[in-house]
């Protein structure tokens, strides 16, 4: 895995560096990143687990949001970011479920398996 440094988060992100900082280190005693003080931040295999997760359920709302209501990709992204971290695993399942187990969103990214889903790839 590789190192970001803070102040590349920061300007990426468009916030201060202190906060960045702040942020980092909540997430370090979460377990979730792994923070040196002036050398950067690495995710911990806990934390890319849990980025897997959201990140398949952003991609689960893409491919609903395209299939079922017609938005076009861009909107789809947009939206799902708006709720993408409030649904549930039960309900990205679903939606899985429902659309045959894709394994690429709309934008052609990957969407990543959950064992609870059965019948998935």
């Amino acid at each position: 895995s590789s190192r970001v440094r803070t102040t590349t988060l920061a300007r990426f992100i468009k916030v201060q560096p202190a906060t960045v900082t702040e942020v980092l280190q909540k997430l370090a005693k979460k377990g979730l990143l792994k923070y040196t003080r002036y050398r950067g931040v690495e995710l911990t295999d806990r934390g890319i687990a849990e980025a897997q997760k959201l990140l398949r359920k952003h991609r689960l709302l893409e491919v609903l949001f395209v299939k079922f209501l017609n938005y076009d990709v861009k909107r789809a992204c947009e939206e799902a970011s708006r709720i993408d971290y409030y649904i549930s695993e039960a309900l990205a399942n679903t939606i899985c479920r429902a659309y045959g187990h894709p394994d690429r969103c709309p934008c052609n990214k990957p969407i990543f398996h959950d064992e609870k889903c059965e019948g998935g790839s």
